[in-house]
């Protein structure tokens, strides 16, 4: 079923990073003979998309509201610039994935990260390096599960993606 949900949040995601105008609620159909929605909000700071269907929802925000999507508590890195985020749940399952950039070091994020994982007691699985891109990855015996990815563009800017997994 969540496969789709992505082309009509796509179609939405498009329309609220557009124009400034405000694009309607609508319905789509879910591919397991039943029906969903989405709506999609604008303000100042902010842009958010909201689909449902059957029992699971799914967030993407853009801008300041970002920041509640993130999962198991993890804190947005001091001074992140938010790209995008996207928040989903269903099934009594959860995930979020946030992306932002910095102007800070690769190695600068991934000990903020690294730090924060081991005060949510979130046990190291992985971690890769390869040139100018940094993987930590973890995971609690609950399940719930995080992975960071960081890298740095030849301009300097640096950006990291958080993917999240756990229990709703």
């Amino acid at each position: 079923m969540h496969k789709y949900i992505v082309l009509p949040l796509s179609l939405a995601i498009v329309a609220c990073g557009s124009s400034g105008e405000e694009m309607a609620a609508s319905s789509f159909d879910n591919g397991d003979a039943g029906t969903g929605s989405y709506a999609p909000t604008r303000e100042e700071a902010h842009s958010s998309t909201v689909a449902e269907a059957d029992q699971s929802i799914v967030r993407i925000a853009m801008g300041d509201k970002a920041v509640e999507d993130l999962p198991m508590d993890i804190k947005l890195y001091p001074g992140a610039d938010i790209q995008t985020s996207m928040a989903g749940i269903g099934e009594q399952k959860s995930g979020a994935m946030i992306v932002f950039t910095t102007s800070d070091s690769v190695e600068d994020v991934i000990d903020f990260y690294r730090k924060e994982l081991e005060s949510k007691e979130i046990g190291f699985k992985k971690e890769i390096r390869s040139g100018d891109k940094q993987t930590i990855s973890g995971e609690r015996t609950s399940g719930e599960g995080v992975h960071v990815t960081v890298t740095q563009s030849p301009d300097g800017i640096t950006t990291a993606t958080i993917v999240a997994s756990g229990t709703s």
